[in-house]
């Protein structure tokens, strides 16, 4: 499908988001058969049309969500057939019900429709490596505070193990975020740093690479991520969904040293089922080893 067609049918899709849009209107204004335009639209999107506007429906919703609408009126809004199909899709989608996303969501712009540059340019195992890539560089993201840490000289102990389905943990001994027992200023310092907003298939695509993306861009591409704070005699636990927090701040008094914990499982929906690897990590470590020498870095595997 030409791009120029590509970009009207979007286009197309964005300008009736309220109303139940038709196959077959669809592949009247492309100019194709309703079977050979489904095709087209997969080939060049990496999904059916029907999944692609579902994706631009809820996108649209969150922030009708945060503009203070009911979930029902949100659903019949965007054209759902009922109040539980539309919490099903969003909550299927994005990890979170709307209901929770409407209480600790802090901000969403829906992301303007992109035509892709190329189509299935890359081989099978380009698309693979680059995704184990990303996958790990979520992880280095993290690993590069801790790293910060250590060359501040407040961190001397970096702790990395491989968890099963898919998950890594990260322990320290450094100082730990900034947070205080003023719930509302550490909140804010969370939000600031860790709070994102989910990313589809769609978007990721279009990302690249993911070197220097920011945590909070980290956090939206990771299906579950809980980051533990110990600092000042108490202890924070956060858990986030694809960005958004699930619960408000949990805190309690601390016994022991302050540090941070970080556990993230990256999205199974984008990076697939793949664990982390230790010859990665492993290699990661030897090259900060070469540039810091007070910090003892330990990698290792629980993965069953």
């Amino acid at each position: 499908m030409k791009s120029d067609i590509l970009e009207k049918v979007l286009a197309y899709i964005d300008e009736h988001i309220y109303e139940k849009i038709n196959l077959c209107v669809l592949a009247e204004l492309a100019g194709y058969s309703p079977f050979y335009f489904s095709k087209l639209f997969s080939d060049a999107m990496g999904m059916p049309v029907t999944g692609y506007i579902r994706i631009r429906k809820l996108q649209y919703a969150i922030v009708s969500l945060l503009e203070g609408r009911k979930v029902l009126e949100v659903a019949i809004l965007y054209a759902f057939d009922s109040h539980e199909g539309f919490t099903r899709a969003f909550t299927q989608l994005f990890g979170s019900t709307p209901s929770t996303v409407r209480k600790h969501l802090t901000s969403y712009a829906v992301p303007k429709y992109v035509v892709p540059v190329t189509i299935n340019g890359r081989s099978n195992m380009e698309a693979i490596s680059s995704l184990q890539h990303n996958m790990h560089q979520l992880a280095f993201e993290f690993l590069e505070q801790s790293i910060e840490e250590a060359k501040a000289g407040f961190c001397t102990n970096i702790e990395i193990t491989l968890l099963s389905e898919c998950r890594i943990k990260i322990n320290d001994n450094g100082r730990g975020l900034p947070l205080s027992e003023d719930l509302h200023a550490s909140k804010a310092v969370l939000d600031k740093i860790l709070a994102g907003s989910p990313i589809t298939n769609a978007e990721y695509s279009q990302m690249g690479d993911l070197i220097q993306a920011g945590l909070q861009t980290v956090n939206s591409l990771c299906e579950a991520l809980q980051i533990i704070v110990k600092r000042d005699g108490e202890i924070f636990q956060q858990d986030y969904i694809r960005g958004i927090a699930q619960h408000e701040l949990y805190t309690n008094k601390l016994e022991g040293p302050s540090g941070t914990e970080i556990i993230l499982k990256p999205d199974t929906s984008i990076f697939g089922k793949e664990d982390f690897s230790l010859e990665i990590l492993n290699e990661w470590v030897k090259q900060k080893r070469r540039v810091i020498d007070n910090i003892k870095i330990d990698v290792k595997s629980i993965n069953g």
